[in-house]
């Protein structure tokens, strides 16, 4: 282990990609520990690790949410929000909040959330009076609730590499996501009264049911996807399939927005994100392979088990290492190296695998929001042209509005499993 501590650490610091930092690590490890004979199987657990029927619902999702982007979704889903909460003291923060919220169930991409709703409320809430680096980091902030509602790409990759329900862990972030707005969408209001910013014009009852009707096929996609996995009419990867027909449909037929040009480019978006997710899977087949070589779970819960047997002090130390890995590794990268290990940690607390599941993949998401990875960060500062580290600041109190909800979640099970206790998923 000490040779795969060693290459891993060394190949993150000079910024090679975490894919490369993996599989360099792992060659390092089987070389200089003299275990060269199992460099021959390394391609069957790479592929072994993609071959799962599961993640064909990875690349299906991402087609449905790249067809609905050039479709023009982001305006209709932020001018549905707009009519409704425009109205009140600072209603453009709400509507970044809750459109950040509604196209998360169309996207499941959290970085996806923020490009494609900072790109048209930054400028929108600048020319309102609003300070452009509060906007972007309550932009980056909410765009965490894309990967907890369906369709959640995170949710699934934490679902194949640890055998749970992606069904339940799909409706189980619902609850958690609609907290996290509730209270952004609290503080959004009281920064406004502070520093009295605008309200929209009031909207007609008939100009919100005229937004509502244009927003309509949008909406239904999510609601699409957790009515027909709770009733069992589908699996996750068949609903991942309709997903993406829908969203053909109704860019071609209802929105009139698809032609070969636009088709091509969602085809494109998707084989590249595609290629990269599947690769980092491959790797992670090989890091398993190697933890397990090393029993890594194992000495895991003896280390925490060793210093507390202290249920909540033992979820303390994981939240704040998840955190920590958090800041310098990408969603994945974190959920490759640790779902082995938190899964017998979770056994050994006695833990839910669903409520463990939205806990780790809510934690490893706020590292999408701190630096120096900060992957929300980085493109809301692409969308804005603004420094990161003033972004950051500016979303502190937003990411300890965050911290809290994860804190909630941790602590009290039923946030997370509410839902899919309600609609029978378990």
């Amino acid at each position: 282990m000490i040779w795969l501590g060693t290459t891993f650490l060394i190949t993150l610091l000079i910024g090679m990609p975490i894919a490369f930092v993996l599989g360099v690590s792992a060659l390092a490890y089987f070389v200089m520990t003299g275990q060269t004979n199992f460099l021959l199987v390394l391609p069957q657990r790479m592929l072994a690790g993609m071959d799962m029927f599961v993640l064909l619902a990875i690349p299906l999702f991402v087609l449905a949410g790249s067809i609905m982007d050039v479709g023009g979704l982001t305006r209709r889903l932020i001018g549905f929000a707009n009519s409704i909460v425009g109205r009140f003291r600072g209603g453009l923060s709400l509507t970044a909040i809750w459109g950040c919220f509604l196209f998360g169930g169309v996207s499941g991409s959290a970085a996806a959330d923020a490009a494609a709703i900072g790109t048209v409320m930054v400028p929108d809430m600048k020319r309102q009076g609003y300070d452009v680096d509060y906007s972007a980091g309550l932009i980056a902030v909410s765009s965490l609730m894309a990967p907890l509602v369906p369709p959640s790409i995170a949710m699934i990759i934490y679902g194949a590499l640890s055998g749970t329900s992606i069904a339940q862990l799909l409706i189980a972030g619902l609850a958690p996501g609609f907290m996290l707005a509730i209270l952004l969408s609290i503080y959004a209001v009281w920064v406004a009264r502070v520093r009295n910013y605008p309200t929209a014009e009031r909207q007609s009852m008939a100009e919100i049911f005229q937004g509502f009707v244009k927003a309509i096929p949008v909406l239904f996609l999510p609601i699409l996807i957790v009515v027909g996995i709770r009733g069992g009419i589908f699996t996750a990867t068949e609903a991942a399939a309709l997903a993406a027909l829908y969203a053909l449909l109704v860019a071609t037929f209802v929105y009139r927005a698809m032609n070969l040009r636009f088709l091509k480019e969602a085809l494109v978006s998707t084989a590249l994100i595609t290629a990269a997710i599947y690769f980092l899977i491959a790797i992670a087949n090989v890091a398993g392979f190697i933890f397990a070589i090393e029993q890594l779970p194992q000495k895991a819960v003896a280390l925490l088990t060793g210093i507390s047997d202290n249920k909540y002090v033992i979820l303390l130390m994981v939240n704040i290492i998840l955190l920590f890995m958090g800041m310098f590794l990408d969603t994945i990268g974190v959920l490759i190296l640790t779902v082995p290990a938190l899964m017998a940690i979770g056994q050994t607390l006695g833990m839910d695998p669903v409520h463990l599941g939205v806990m780790v993949v809510f934690n490893v998401l706020v590292g999408f929001v701190t630096p120096p990875v900060g992957l929300c960060l980085f493109v809301i500062a692409g969308v804005t042209g603004r420094p990161m580290e003033k972004i950051a600041v500016k979303a502190l109190p937003m990411i300890g509005i965050a911290l809290i909800v994860l804190t909630c979640v941790a602590l009290f099970p039923q946030i997370s499993l509410i839902l899919p206790e309600l609609l029978g998923a378990r």
